[in-house]
Parts: C-alpha cells; structure tokens; sequence
C-alpha cells in the first residue's frame, strides 16, 4: 500500500507501507482521486495555522471498497453515500 506523506511545507514523499488492519466498523478504501482545495494549497505552502507535518493531505476523495470489517453489510455501505 503506498501513502503520500507531505513531510514539510513543499515536500512530498511516497512510502511503501503494510495494509492495515481493517476494525469491525470500518471499510479499507483504495483511494483513486482526491480534490484539491485551498486549504490543501495552504498546507502545501506551510500557511496554513492548524496543521503540523508529517500530514497526509486529501479530505475529499473517490475510491474502491477493498476490503470491509465484519460489522458492516452490504446495505449499510450503499446507505452511506
């Protein structure tokens, strides 16, 4: 699985790193797309007041469901959107 990490204003790094553990109430996501915002823009610029680095950026994103915990049905996914 591969994480894009900003680890200081301007500086973007790709790991390698283990899948994680999907919980019984969560849902592993392969993210395909994220949307850039301004705040996204301030953090690249290290202007932005409430955020410390390493972060990872993305707070709007599209993807595929890879994997589910045992808690969640089918249902409750397609309720969920």
């Amino acid at each position: 699985m591969l994480r894009a990490v900003m680890t200081q204003p301007g500086a973007i790094q790709v790991h390698d790193v283990e899948q994680l553990v999907t919980k019984a109430q969560e849902v592993l996501v392969n993210i395909k797309k994220i949307g850039v915002y301004g705040s996204d823009i301030h953090v690249y610029h290290g202007l932005h007041p409430y955020t410390g680095y390493p972060v990872v950026q993305g707070h709007e994103v599209a993807g595929e469901i890879v994997e589910f915990g045992q808690d969640i049905t089918e249902s409750r996914i397609a309720n969920s959107a």
